[in-house]
């Protein structure tokens, strides 16, 4: 099974635009290393990378892993839910990589909504939450909402 090493960000831009038709580009760095028996049986594997402001303490990240389909949910600390600013998902062959370690680079684009009509600056901390799914893996979803009626009988 793979490993996630290390997730660094490069392009971090000075100032993140908020605005309705700004768009702030990052690059995303994660390095894996794989299994030999990765290499050997040609294992395929999603990397999932989801971007957030955190405010405070991070949410807890629950992953509905589903291969392409992969949902994340979280848990709030603190009353503060952090705000998710995009995501990106990756198909990864180690057939392709051929060494034990590799570097995937992603460019990932965060947009903010406009918030305000002013032009403060606010300092913010964004986070990275990588995870990689491989091909044989447990997979879950969830049902469509349905309505019912309960019927209280004595």
């Amino acid at each position: 099974m793979a490993k996630i090493k290390q997730v660094t960000i490069d392009r971090i831009p000075e100032y993140v635009e908020v605005d309705d038709q700004k768009v702030n580009n990052i690059i995303v760095n994660t390095e894996i290393e794989f299994h030999p028996l990765d290499v050997i049986g040609n294992m395929e594997y999603i990397l999932h990378l989801f971007v957030f402001d955190i405010h405070g303490t991070k949410d807890v990240p629950v992953l509905l892993s589903n291969w392409d389909d992969s949902k994340m949910l979280r848990i709030e600390c603190d009353k503060r839910k952090d705000d998710f600013l995009c995501k990106e998902t990756i198909l990864l062959r180690s057939e392709e990589v051929q060494k034990k370690n590799t570097t995937i680079k992603t460019p990932m684009a965060l947009k903010l909504g406009k918030l305000q009509d002013n032009t403060s600056v606010y300092s913010r901390q964004f986070k990275v939450f990588a995870t990689i799914i491989p091909a044989i893996d447990r997979a879950s979803k969830w049902s469509e909402s349905f309505e019912s009626q309960l019927v209280f009988t004595a």
